[in-house]
């Protein structure tokens, strides 16, 4: 899980540090992860660096409400391709997850850490030049815990 997130944190600096190369997007959601037992209401924040025309890395960090006493987080790490369509834009999606869950139940937690695959598109409809909004779907593909998640959000240009 060190690793994982030492990548993450290595690939938002690499964003950064090359912001003079391709757009930079900060951004927030609203997410709701839908397990076949439960399903769990989250936020996060993400950062988008197109460094390809039309090829996008994404970085995220979402954490889910504690509902029937489990609480869960995701890191992400996943590639978006752009396709402008007038003023919409439209992406598949596809990369890694590392999905995080803990339960706690009279007094007793555990948790469990799982690496798995995001598939998912999204939609984006700009405001202005600098503030856009987006609508995601995604499936994860993770060991036990396989779930479609969907989020809406707000980014803003760096």
């Amino acid at each position: 899980m060190k690793k994982f997130l030492m990548i993450a944190f290595m690939a938002l600096m690499s964003t950064t540090m090359f912001a003079q190369q391709g757009s930079t997007w900060l951004g927030a959601n609203v997410n709701y992860g839908m397990h076949s037992d439960y399903k769990n209401l989250g936020f996060g924040a993400k950062v988008q660096y197109e460094f390809i025309d039309d090829l996008r890395a994404e970085v995220a960090f979402n954490y889910f409400l504690e509902k029937d006493h489990c609480t869960m987080w995701d890191a992400n790490l996943n590639l978006q391709y752009l396709i402008h369509a007038g003023n919409l834009t439209i992406y598949p999606l596809a990369g890694l997850t590392l999905l995080e869950s803990k339960v706690k139940v009279l007094g007793v937690s555990a948790s469990d850490s799982n690496f798995g695959v995001n598939l998912g598109a999204g939609i984006e409809f700009p405001l202005t030049d600098a503030v856009k909004l987006n609508l995601e779907g995604k499936y994860q593909i993770v060991k036990d815990w396989d779930r479609p998640v969907i989020s809406a959000g707000i980014s803003f240009a760096l």
